[in-house]
């Protein structure tokens, strides 16, 4: 709600700085601007619904009817959702058994107003009732296409579908509508009609956790509280499956963990692939934020330890200062692990810090939490690779539109070709085909 509220105090002070530019201005200029946006909206949408209109529904329609005059079978069936300003509205589905093509009845709606071709979720009455606290974000009609179909397709919309309609609500133009609709096309191949129901998934004889980010941190929350010993969590991704193929001791490192996350856009693809979809993209730089607030509310502190000479603490600052989170010590990850390993281990034990940050890369981190973790005291000991460069601003990550394409992986290559181009060029395609291989072999079950 605090957020909710931050948004629209901000919008309404842009709206007051517009109408006092000027005494000629006020009430014309907003009104002006809002109609102007309103028009090219309306014939942006009409622009792209035109062919889709005349090449498939007034076809469908005129079928249906003829259908309809002998069977007296109804041309639609209808479905109530939310739509402008809280009003139930009914939206038009054509009577066929094809999901699509029944869809496409819904360009009707968009037609006549009752929606539009992007904007808010659209959300069956029957699902989701309104809220007042609500009724700014409920001016905005639902949509065919909106920000939370990217991020539940690409599965990293760990912000809620109201989150993610609230961004869509003061961020709306044009240019954006494009953008987005872009995007929800494109995302489109990760998506999946098969019902979630698996709370774990086994990948090359690796079991990692199917959740979402809320009960991820839900449950390293209770281990938190009740853990009598410190539990492992890893991330794996496609890279890190890739690896067990030459490191046995790693895949064994995975198959003792406590806790095993799916990580990237390739483990989405691969669940899709195998018809047991993602409920969560859960990596452990979006999952950090999170970390902190929950450390916070029980007031539990942080260690760092990985990175470069310096990172380490450059990320201490970073997190006491913008999340509130007390860091109860950090070092650099460049020791000799071998020798050092065990008054490294003792000053943690001594920092009292109750979660612990590795971050030496895979499989180094998984290896050493696994080889130290009856000496350790924290009660989570948790492998996060890059996550100190990116916090500390040492590698900038990919913009958010990218990762909801699935696409970091490209922004990494362009950041540092020469390492990362065998990672994904020939590793992305390798991990695919392990997964086909897997899934014809029969271990998929």
């Amino acid at each position: 709600m605090k957020r909710n509220s931050t948004g629209i105090h901000r919008e309404l002070i842009r709206l007051e700085r517009i109408v006092k530019q000027s005494p000629s201005l006020k009430i014309h200029t907003l009104f002006r601007s809002s109609w102007l946006n309103h028009l090219s909206s309306k014939a942006f949408e009409l622009f792209l619904i035109l062919p889709v209109l005349t090449l498939i529904v007034t076809p469908t329609y005129l079928l249906l009817n003829l259908v309809s005059f002998y069977t007296r079978r109804p041309i639609f069936h209808s479905i109530k959702v939310h739509g402008q300003d809280g009003i139930t509205v009914n939206t038009h589905h054509f009577n066929v058994p094809w999901p699509t093509l029944a869809a496409t009845g819904l360009l009707i709606d968009v037609l006549i107003g009752k929606l539009s071709l992007v904007g808010r979720v659209l959300a069956s009455s029957k699902d989701h009732a309104p809220q007042p606290q609500n009724g700014y974000l409920s001016e905005t009609k639902p949509g065919l296409f909106s920000l939370w179909n990217i991020r539940e397709n690409s599965k990293i919309g760990h912000e809620g579908r109201q989150g993610s309609d609230w961004e869509y609500r003061f961020t709306k133009s044009l240019k954006s509508d494009i953008g987005l609709l872009l995007r929800n096309v494109s995302t489109i191949f990760f998506s999946s009609t098969v019902t979630i129901h698996l709370d774990e998934i086994n990948l090359f004889n690796i079991t990692f956790s199917n959740t979402t980010m809320k009960n991820a941190i839900k449950v390293l929350s209770t281990e938190l509280d009740e853990a009598k010993a410190t539990r492992s969590v890893f991330f794996v991704n496609a890279d890190c499956l890739n690896k067990t193929f030459s490191d046995p001791t790693y895949k064994q490192t995975l198959q003792q963990a406590d806790y095993i996350f799916p990580d990237g856009i390739g483990l989405v693809i691969a669940g899709k692939m195998l018809n047991k979809p993602l409920k969560g993209n859960i990596n452990g730089t979006d999952m950090l934020p999170y970390i902190c607030e929950m450390a916070k509310k029980k007031n539990k502190s942080v260690f760092l330890l990985g990175g470069k000479p310096g990172v380490a603490e450059t990320m201490q600052q970073q997190l006491e200062t913008n999340m509130g989170v007390t860091i109860a010590g950090c070092h650099h990850g460049y020791f000799n692990h071998q020798l050092e390993s065990d008054p490294i281990v003792e000053e943690i034990n001594s920092s009292g810090a109750d979660i612990l940050l590795v971050a030496f890369g895979a499989p180094l981190q998984e290896k050493w939490i696994a080889a130290h973790l009856r000496q350790l005291n924290p009660k989570i000991a948790m492998g996060v690779g890059g996550l100190f460069d990116f916090y500390s601003k040492k590698i900038k990550r990919a913009p958010r539109w990218l990762r909801e394409l699935g696409l970091e992986w490209v922004y990494r290559i362009l950041q540092e070709p020469r390492r990362m181009w065998q990672r994904y060029v020939i590793g992305n395609p390798l991990f695919l085909s392990r997964v086909i291989k897997w899934k014809i072999s029969g271990m998929n079950k």
